[in-house]
């Protein structure tokens, strides 16, 4: 009980985290609530899309090229359509998403959800392992969904459906292949790659997806049409 609550309270803090920074029109709660549920209920289809995709693992036998087909094709495309859909299909028609920073916000909100719901997935029979994979695995679901909800909140601001639509497929494939690419350095890091190794790379990509971030925080606000011009 007492890990499971530390999962939660992990969610919660980066979740408020990242509210604080939605400053000129603040998304009512419930329609959080709800994108984080979402988010969290997506990691169901997204666990059978992977045991069905990949019924052997994610470790291919061990073979390199199979590792890297199972993260590439499997592990960031299912996982970051299934967190984007939940924002399409919950959030995207409600009349509050009327600002760039909503779509960074929301899909904060549903990745932290579906990290919350992966981590107490991976705690049964060893719930201590929220120590080691509870702040970076819901940081890392954040910093790969904001590819996706830039690009969203992006979207909505354009007028016609062709650019949307490109817009968007853009912004999930560059999340699931930095997702990828993230999963590809942990695997590599127990054979190809030293654990040295392997944590230096995780840290320069997660350096540059925070610093995009940051961008398109700065941006999207610089944007708001609530924003009170000088």
């Amino acid at each position: 009980m007492v890990w499971s609550i530390l999962a939660v309270a992990i969610a919660a803090a980066w979740a408020y985290a990242f509210y604080r920074e939605d400053t000129y029109d603040r998304e009512p709660l419930w329609l959080l609530a709800v994108a984080g549920g979402g988010g969290a209920l997506s990691m169901l289809p997204a666990l059978w899309l992977e045991n069905w995709l990949l019924p052997g693992g994610f470790d291919g036998g061990g073979a390199l090229p199979a590792r890297l087909g199972a993260v590439f094709l499997v592990a960031g495309p299912v996982e970051e359509l299934c967190k984007f859909a939940a924002v399409w299909l919950l959030v995207w028609p409600r009349a509050s998403f009327n600002e760039p920073m909503d779509g960074i916000i929301y899909a904060v909100m549903a990745a932290t959800g579906f990290a919350t719901a992966e981590n107490l997935y991976f705690m049964v029979g060893e719930p201590q392992v929220i120590l080691s994979r509870g702040p970076i695995g819901v940081a890392v679901h954040i910093l790969f969904a904001t590819f996706w909800g830039g690009a969203l909140a992006h979207a909505r601001m354009l007028p016609g459906r062709s650019h949307r639509f490109i817009l968007i497929v853009m912004g999930i494939a560059v999340a699931a292949v930095v997702h990828g690419l993230f999963d590809a350095i942990v695997f590599a890091g127990e054979r190809e790659l030293t654990l040295g190794q392997a944590r230096a790379g995780q840290i320069v990509l997660v350096l540059a997806c925070f610093a995009f971030l940051r961008w398109r925080i700065r941006v999207s606000l610089a944007h708001s049409p609530f924003r009170v011009k000088a």
